[in-house]
Order: structure tokens, then sequence, then C-alpha cells
């Protein structure tokens, strides 16, 4: 059972961090708010769930419900990365965290939808889903998360071999140079700014239906902290750097932290 939960946290992770790389690693874009993707996604999948429970909602698959939160990661990134975009280097770090510190905040005011400090909590099975699985047992979740792992993980590793990936790296390295040859720079931030976005609210989705609760943290300046951590530990210049900073500071969270309380991230 420990094995099962830690595995599906790193999962998690694995396509967070990736999601984050494609925006720093790729582009070159330090953001400092990232989480907020991550978390609204997962306010989203848990109302979603609460909804299904409550007959308020047709029964969707609940494995389909990280594609949802792709959905909304992707929207919340159309309009805070057209903001966020105008402006690079530390201008873009600060007004991420400007928009970090916004959400946190209003996750504490608007009870309604966030629910304070206590977040809220559903249950993930809604019945039988597809080919006979409930997702009760924590095993049925492994193989969720582990099957989300491996899909967002490809296609991530595809956008960095096609021409907008590259375009990307060219941005990356020198904006001015990619200009000058006929690039629209701000448009290909922009549109790493929108997938990172994506694949975060992804990652965010399956959170919530791993724990069944979401609260005020998966939003906060910490998570987005840890995410960072992440990709900078494991290494930003390979495209599995992330992976194995996710698998790493994970299992030293985990496992540390029952020696010493400085462990604990």
């Amino acid at each position: 059972a420990f094995a099962l939960t830690l595995l599906c946290k790193m999962g998690v992770l694995i396509i967070f961090s990736l999601a984050y790389n494609m925006l720093l690693g790729q582009t070159g874009l330090l953001s400092f708010g990232h989480a907020i993707y991550f978390g609204l996604s997962g306010y989203s999948t848990i109302h979603i769930l609460n909804g299904i429970n409550l007959n308020v909602i047709s029964n969707l698959p609940v494995a389909i419900l990280p594609l949802i939160g792709f959905l909304v990661g992707f929207l919340l990134g159309i309009g805070i990365g057209y903001l966020s975009t105008k402006r690079i280097g530390t201008a873009f770090a600060m007004i991420s965290l400007g928009f970090c510190e916004l959400i946190t905040a209003l996750t504490l005011i608007f009870v309604v939808f966030f629910n304070g400090e206590d977040g809220i909590q559903a249950d993930r099975v809604t019945g039988t889903d597809m080919f006979g699985i409930s997702y009760g047992p924590q095993s049925e979740v492994y193989y969720l998360i582990l099957g989300w792992v491996l899909v967002c993980s490809g296609i991530m590793y595809y956008i960095t071999k096609t021409p907008f990936g590259k375009m990307c790296n060219a941005v990356r390295e020198n904006s001015q140079r990619a200009e000058f040859i006929g690039y629209n720079i701000r448009k290909v931030r922009w549109l790493a700014f929108m997938m990172s976005a994506g694949f975060a609210g992804a990652a965010g989705s399956l959170h919530a239906i791993n724990y069944e609760h979401i609260g005020f943290e998966s939003v906060s300046l910490v998570q987005s902290g840890y995410v960072l951590f992440n990709a900078y530990i494991g290494g930003i210049g390979n495209f599995f750097g992330p992976i194995v900073g996710a698998i790493s500071l994970t299992y030293l969270d985990t496992v540390l932290s029952d020696i010493t309380e400085s462990w604990i991230l």
C-alpha cells in the first residue's frame, strides 16, 4: 500500500514537472505560479466528481477527467499567458508570482467554490466505470495514473522533436535572432505557455482523483516552488531530467520525513 501511494504521487509529479519544463527548460520562461493550473484543474475535477455522485452531472468516466483538467489548464493558460508573455525574464517571473498569490488569496475568500482552508473532498467511486473498473482500490488508480503518465510524457516528448519544439529552443537561446529571421517570438511563448498549463492541469486532475481532496495548498507558492525544484535538480537541459527530479525528491520527501521534520517540503 505504501509503495502504491508513493508511485501514484511520483506519477502525478512527473507529469507536472515535465509540463513545467516545457516552459522553463524548452522556452526559457521562469514561472513562480505554475501551481495555479495544477490546483484549479484539481478543484474542477473535485466538483465534477461531486456532481456525478449527486446526479447533477451525467456519469462521466473517471478515466477521462484528466482530459477535462487539461482543457481547464489550457483555457487558463490562454488568458493568463496572454498577459504574462508580454514580458520576459524577471518581469515575467514576478507577474507569475503575482497571479499565484492572487489565486491563493481567492481560495480563502470565495468559500462557496473553494471552501477555504478545509478544501473540498469527493468520492472517486462513482459507480462501475469503463471495463468494470470502480477506482476504489489504490491499484486501479495507480494504473490510471501510469497510463496518463505514458500518454502525457509521450506527447510532450514528441512536441520537443517537432518544428514548434525547435522554435521554442530558438526563442530560449537567442530571442532577438529568432525574431530577426521571422519568428513571432511572443506567439511561440504564448503557445508554449498554454500547452504547459494544459499538461499541468492534467496532473492536477490526477492529483485530485488520487487523494479525493483538494485544498488551497495546491495553488500556493509552495507547490510552484516544489515543481521548480523537481525540474532544476533533475536538470532542465534534458527532457528526462524533471522525471529524475520528481522521483528523487518525492522519494526523499516521503521516506526521510519519518526521520526528521527538516526534510518535509
